[in-house]
């Protein structure tokens, strides 16, 4: 067995068992936000987890492209779905809620964000991304292929110039990016195995709470990373943004400063990342 087989039958084992976990979590959590962190959250990632187990042993690289292709989507489509639909049961006063849920206001300094805007104008990188998927969706690099890939991504980024998210300038900071690739995947691990370990709680030990956080993100690229990035994170949803408000839903917060502390970090990299840099007064 190679190395890349051993790691994909880890990836695979590994996958396997989240989503199994996450059944479990779907009938021992007690009411439907908890059970979205059991079900949606290791489902999905585990999910994640053997895809990326096949995409090692796809054998061509359209299979690979395609299958990174998929986890992709996962990370875009699945946080947003639970948001939605978390919002949704948020708002519906008919869907029961575990009685020992808490509303959990918390103030921070007051923060200073330092040259932001919403910029106008087509975003390159959805542009650059939808011919990366017209390519991998076509398995080829024909001429006829790259030019229709070409007409396709420039006309639908023109199309949609005014909603594009403008990534570029995250790609800017390659030293931020990665170290927030870095501390966001750690957190998705370590996030993981706290909901796992909450398995084995009784129901009525679990202490559920919605967090009002306050964000000082001005872009829609920014906020819409740092909301996906929360509700891909096991043990967090984001539910909503009111008044630069956050509401994030805690599968167990005892203590939620640490929950605060971690989003508080997340949005501290996803600013830098997008060559901000924010300043908390302490006075």
């Amino acid at each position: 067995m190679t190395p890349i087989d051993l790691i994909a039958a880890v990836a695979v084992v590994g996958g396997s068992l989240l989503v199994a976990l996450g059944g479990i979590g779907l009938l021992r959590f007690p009411d439907v936000f908890t059970r979205m962190h059991g079900a949606t959250k290791a489902a999905t990632i585990g999910v994640v987890g053997t895809t990326l187990a096949a995409a090692l042993e796809a054998g061509s690289p359209r299979g690979v492209l395609i299958l990174l292709l998929v986890v992709a989507l996962l990370f875009l489509s699945g946080p947003l779905g639970m948001s939605l639909l978390a919002r949704a049961a948020y708002h519906d006063h008919e869907t029961p809620r575990s009685p020992l849920t808490a509303e959990l206001p918390f103030e921070l300094p007051i923060p200073e964000v330092t040259g932001s805007s919403r910029r106008g104008g087509p975003s390159y990188a959805l542009g650059v991304w939808l011919f990366i998927v017209w390519i991998a969706l076509f398995g080829s690099v024909a001429p006829n292929v790259v030019i229709g890939g070409i007409v396709v991504a420039a006309i639908v980024t023109f199309a949609f110039r005014r909603l594009s998210p403008h990534w570029p300038v995250a790609l800017a900071h390659p030293v931020r990016t990665a170290e927030f690739l870095v501390f966001f995947g750690w957190q998705v691990v370590r996030s993981t195995w706290d909901v796992v370990w909450s398995l084995r709680l009784d129901r009525h030990l679990l202490r559920p709470a919605i967090i009002e956080y306050p964000i000082s993100m001005t872009t829609r690229s920014e906020v819409t990373l740092l909301m996906n990035s929360i509700s891909f994170t096991p043990g967090t949803v984001a539910l909503e943004l009111h008044d630069q408000l956050l509401y994030v839903h805690v599968l167990n917060a005892h203590d939620p400063a640490p929950v605060i502390a971690e989003i508080n970090a997340l949005e501290t990299r996803i600013m830098a990342m997008y060559g901000q840099a924010r300043q908390i007064e302490t006075g």
